[in-house]
């Protein structure tokens, strides 16, 4: 097991909005279920190439041809009690006003 004093998020954002991230932005993650429970996290470093996204479902359905840029950030699990494997909202700050809002998986 390794160690849980901090956590990360994988913020998938899809491609056709990946142009308004800049790398290092600050961004605000909160809870899904719950909006009132968020916290601001820290850049920790931007994938250097855009990715086909994971598809969370599971199923054996056909693929959409949907690729995605990952940004990871961190955050203490004290301040923002979301769990390993979680998902949450992950809001960036966006240069030309507004934040694309992209579902995130928490990961160890």
């Amino acid at each position: 097991m390794g160690s849980t004093d901090m956590l990360h998020v994988r913020v998938e954002v899809d491609e056709t909005d990946a142009w308004r991230v800049q790398l290092g932005a600050p961004a605000v993650a909160q809870l899904r279920g719950n909006a009132a429970i968020r916290a601001e996290v820290a850049f920790v470093r931007g994938e250097p190439v855009v990715v086909p996204k994971r598809s969370l479902a599971g199923g054996t359905q056909g693929r959409a041809d949907t690729r995605v840029l990952q940004i990871l950030y961190r955050f203490d699990p004290k301040r923002f009690p979301a769990r390993i494997g979680q998902q949450v909202d992950v809001f960036i700050a966006a240069p030309q006003g507004g934040a694309p809002a992209v579902k995130t998986s928490v990961a160890d």
